[in-house]
């Protein structure tokens, strides 16, 4: 049992976690700063314009999908965003597209 205990702590620990926003080298929840691609403001560049970035995902900005990032998108930029997927957690790809803005890509 003890056993069990321990790796189930370890997977845990594994996990891009959801931290102050004092430390921007540590992941922190960040699903908010986002919307969905399919929302009509990511491709109007409304969601730039907002500060929100775009995410292109199966689970978009669904509950228990969250996205973690690194940064804490005022004085450092986002970067090494993941999202939680059915699997664990996945790296988002980050683009730069024309008028929609910062997007970042699903890509199993």
């Amino acid at each position: 049992m003890a056993a069990g205990a321990f790796a189930a702590s370890a997977a845990i620990a594994a996990a891009p976690l959801a931290h102050a926003d004092a430390d921007p080298s540590k992941f922190s929840e960040r699903t908010a700063d986002f919307v969905n691609y399919t929302d009509p403001v990511a491709y109007t560049g409304q969601a730039a314009a907002s500060g929100k970035q775009v995410v292109l995902s199966p689970y978009g900005v669904a509950p228990g999908h969250t996205i973690a990032c690194r940064g804490n998108g005022t004085t450092v930029p986002l970067y090494d965003c993941m999202q939680q997927d059915d699997l664990g957690w996945i790296t988002l790809q980050k683009y730069e597209i024309p008028v929609v803005g910062t997007t970042w890509v699903y890509m199993p």
